[in-house]
């Protein structure tokens, strides 16, 4: 090839570079999402469970996924939940506590929260991770699972599992500003207790965050295996910390039916109720999810 022919092509390489025009279009890479903390049983795999999983990197909730309220519960006074309190912006689900201005049914109702929940009750046996930083008011801060009541064997139930329960500004009780609060309910509508109400069967577990640290001050990973029934290990930063072992002095099998994923900020009657002026700080007042990732265990075929 001589001199005017090499001349010639380069000419045409740069002007397709200048113009910006390639010959193939570049591929968008696709996030990597880390296996969970917890080594697959001989025989199977961990599977990403996508209905249950989101990154929140787009500029709005996903809601072929997610609710932006909390359907069949309005919070608990005076912490309304209000759909405006969710979003999804630079990466992170967002859900705010402020004032709610005006406030409703007579008082009843001052403070604007947030929750969303799975649109589908089908969250079963796996693994389940956040990474969040809550706020830093005296409201919750949680990620959870749960089982409107139902029909099962003759026992009417309702099952909840709680990942962690967190309160960024805790005063009452301090720890749950510095500890992984984990806990279990299972409440038997139709076994009265001593008292005449409903059976409430709860088991709990905590452990300490890294000296120092808080849950308002830094992100941390709160994750969960729910094994089986009755049975759940949980992580914090990706190393197990406690496990629960349900009671089953009423039924074998109490965590035997799938549920509800859930991430809600909310008020409780224990804690003091936070104070108006933080929930006007955007600096304070927003609970920040990084990712919300579920995964379920399928047995590898042979051929893998």
């Amino acid at each position: 090839m001589n001199l005017r022919v090499c001349c010639g092509l380069l000419i045409v390489c740069l002007l397709f570079c200048v113009a910006g025009v390639s010959v193939s279009e570049p591929t968008e890479k696709k996030k990597r999402i880390p296996k969970p903390p917890v080594k697959a049983p001989a025989g199977y795999k961990w599977v990403l469970n996508e209905q249950y999983s989101d990154e929140f990197d787009g500029d709005e909730l996903d809601r072929t996924k997610w609710n932006n309220i909390f359907p069949g519960w309005k919070g608990r006074p005076p912490g309304l939940f209000v759909a405006e309190n969710v979003s999804v912006e630079k990466g992170f689900l967002t859900i705010k506590s402020t004032p709610l201005d005006p406030p409703q049914e007579d008082g009843k109702w001052t403070i604007a929260c947030g929750a969303i929940q799975s649109v589908e009750q089908g969250a079963f046996y796996g693994y389940y991770e956040t990474r969040v930083k809550a706020s830093s008011v005296a409201t919750s801060t949680t990620f959870w699972l749960k089982r409107r009541p139902h029909k099962d064997d003759e026992i009417v139930k309702s099952t909840e599992l709680d990942i962690m329960e967190a309160v960024g500004n805790a005063q009452r009780f301090p720890a749950f500003a510095t500890q992984m609060k984990s806990n279990t309910h299972v409440v038997y509508r139709d076994i009265p207790d001593a008292e005449g109400n409903p059976t409430n069967l709860k088991q709990g577990g905590n452990t300490n965050l890294p000296k120092g640290k808080r849950v308002n001050t830094a992100f941390h990973r709160y994750g969960c295996w729910w094994v089986d029934a009755t049975t759940m290990h949980f992580y914090l930063n990706g190393k197990k910390v406690h496990t629960i072992e349900f009671p089953t002095d009423i039924e074998p099998t109490p965590f035997d039916k799938p549920m509800f994923l859930n991430a809600v900020c909310e008020t409780y009657s224990w804690e003091h109720p936070p104070i108006m002026e933080n929930l006007k700080n955007d600096r304070l007042n927003t609970t920040r999810y990084d990712y919300i990732r579920a995964w379920t265990l399928e047995k590898i075929d042979a051929g893998e």
